[in-house]
């Protein structure tokens, strides 16, 4: 059975730091998402009316490709796009489809925003992210855990909660 790990919550809210513990913890091969949406950025630019959905489409190839040579793989979604429950249900066709929320105060979700590698996420203003992170927080899917990412960083303790969904989510 294959299986996707869909981390999704606010921006800055430590989804692809845990997607990154995932892979070298677990061998869990994580999928960047925001590197594929710079990419077709660079190629519309960012007000082209079809870079979100082209976004999504790319994201969704490259998740099919690394189904193909693994069992598990991990993404990361703020889920506050119109395109979330269609890439959703796009996996759900191949795989099981694990959403995990990951939570985190604001205040630090704008710092950790501040301080990160800006050369491999999507430049947003400060407002921006106010408003995607309103709407992040607000999703709603079938959540199999949630990671509360709010003060230190805690690696076994997400790594213990993601090998019990696994064990849960395994045929």
């Amino acid at each position: 059975m294959r299986r996707v790990i869909v981390l999704v919550g606010p921006k800055g809210a430590g989804k692809s730091t845990i997607g990154d513990l995932l892979e070298h913890r677990l061998g869990i091969r994580f999928v960047r998402t925001e590197p594929l949406f710079l990419a077709v950025h660079d190629a519309l630019g960012g007000s082209h009316p079809d870079y979100e959905r082209r976004g999504f489409e790319a994201v969704s190839e490259a998740l099919k490709k690394e189904l193909a040579t693994a069992d598990t793989i991990c993404c990361e979604s703020t889920g506050a796009s119109r395109y979330t429950q269609w890439l959703l249900d796009t996996l759900g066709e191949s795989a099981t489809v694990l959403p995990i929320r990951v939570v985190a105060d604001n205040a630090q979700c704008v710092d950790r925003i501040h301080h990160r590698d800006a050369t491999i996420h999507i430049p947003v203003s400060d407002d921006r992210i106010a408003q995607i992170n309103a709407v992040a927080m607000k999703v709603q899917l079938p959540w199999v855990a949630e990671i509360d990412n709010q003060g230190l960083f805690e690696p076994d303790a997400i790594v213990q909660l993601v090998q019990t969904v696994l064990t849960e989510n395994h045929e």
